[in-house]
């Protein structure tokens, strides 16, 4: 369940397989468009690393309880992973006008590399771990947060650094 760069205990199985082969197919296509600009010219860019970025719309009159959970629990995980080198950075960004339909915050998660299913399992270990938890008590708790807060986006970037 657990895959670097994501929001790991909000996750279901599925979710991270389907943003692991989006990240594979996104990589393998910069590579054929990297080979063909390369037979023209250098290509000036490479692949720098991903950020995987969240859309959250958060209800009316619970943002409060929302931003704690974010600056209790969500950070607090975020931080466990940036002390094993799981990922380099995150953010919270807080959409000041959305417009309708669009997120109110962000999660941003940054990580340099994807991971095997091995690491995954490895990972999913150590975080029931750090957290003194269990996988369906962490998916109960995601659960409860669907009350004041849905999942809106979910995309997986990489940066673009010029060479």
């Amino acid at each position: 369940q657990i895959k670097q760069g994501e929001v790991f205990m909000n996750r279901s199985v599925t979710n991270v397989f389907r943003l692991q082969v989006l990240a594979v197919v996104g990589v393998l296509s910069m590579a054929v468009a990297g080979s063909a600009v390369a037979q023209d010219n250098e290509d000036p860019f490479k692949r720098g690393a991903y950020w995987s970025v969240t859309g959250i719309h958060v209800n009316d009159g619970s943002g409060l309880k929302y931003a704690v959970h974010l600056a209790n629990s969500w950070m607090r995980n975020q931080e466990f992973a940036k002390s094993k080198g799981w990922i380099s950075g995150y953010h919270v960004l807080s959409n000041a006008y959305p417009r309708k339909g669009e997120p109110n915050v962000y999660l941003v998660t940054i990580f340099n590399e994807m991971t095997s299913a091995a690491e995954d399992d490895k990972r999913a270990k150590e975080w029931l771990e750090f957290n003194k938890s269990t996988m369906a008590k962490m998916e109960a708790e995601s659960g409860d947060r669907a009350g004041y807060r849905t999942v809106g986006s979910e995309v997986l970037l990489t940066e673009m650094l010029k060479r």
